[in-house]
């Protein structure tokens, strides 16, 4: 294992998943650990703003004392499309290794393989891919994921049990309302936070430890995320087989 005091760089598919580290983010920067945050993709899912999402970001940080220059909207300079992320994997961990070259972080932190959004997944796999470049651990985060449920039905920081054993770090009551009002920030998506944050709200407001980490290991990434159909197949998202036929080369097995 690496020293937990290096450099760690929390990887995330869209401006707005930092809502899944909030607390991991703090406890960081009251460590003093030199921090970065990279986007995977330019979050333009529709036809979004791509600008308004980015500063939505910057914003939430910033008040979080994180410093602007350890920001890294990654998707965006390179054009990693939201929602086709798994289909830019070597450019997108080729920027990565590049963007981080003289950095070398100790750990890196991942979205977790849950099936949730494909974006999410394919940011675990690049994760992977970094990681093993420059021997960093690698450890993972949920943000939401359905499995068992039914239609779009899902659930919000929910650990999947297949994932491994978590990883809680404490939260007082005070920074779960600040990462409540937090959400509030991220007006651009607020059709997403519509069906998001209530039950984000729950699980801060009546879960001992809502926030977890996991360890990941890469050669769960050989199989499905869970049984049934993703979270993202049941939304219009791509087909498990045409993700796993794609991502392939990228999977361990």
């Amino acid at each position: 294992m690496r020293s937990e005091q290096g450099p760690l760089l929390f990887l995330l598919a869209h401006p707005d998943d930092e809502f899944g580290v909030f607390p991991w983010i703090e406890r960081a920067l009251a460590q003093g650990r030199d921090i970065h945050c990279a986007w995977m993709t330019d979050g333009g899912w529709g036809g979004q703003d791509v600008l308004r999402r980015q500063r939505e970001s910057e914003q939430a940080l910033l008040r979080m004392g994180v410093p602007i220059e350890a920001m890294c909207f990654l998707g965006g300079e390179h054009g990693f499309a939201d929602g086709d992320l798994w289909n830019q994997l070597d450019p997108a961990i080729e920027a990565l290794q590049s963007r981080y070259a003289s950095v070398v972080p100790t750990e890196v932190i991942v979205p977790a393989w849950e099936g949730g959004h494909p974006d999410h997944d394919a940011s675990h796999l690049i994760g992977i891919a970094f990681a093993a470049k420059v021997g960093a651990d690698v450890l993972q985060y949920t943000l939401y994921q359905g499995r068992g449920l039914p239609g779009p039905a899902f659930r919000v920081l929910s650990p999947m049990p297949a994932n491994g054993p978590c990883i809680p770090v404490s939260v007082s009551v005070g920074q779960r309302l600040r990462y409540i009002i937090a959400c509030l920030g991220f007006r651009s998506q607020w059709k997403s936070f519509v069906g998001l944050l209530p039950f984000y709200a729950l699980k801060l407001l009546f879960t001992r430890h809502p926030f977890v980490l996991q360890p990941v290991k890469p050669e769960r990434t050989a199989d499905k995320p869970h049984a049934g159909l993703m979270l993202y197949e049941r939304r219009g998202g791509p087909s498990w087989e045409t993700f796993a036929e794609r991502t392939a080369p990228y999977r361990h097995r």
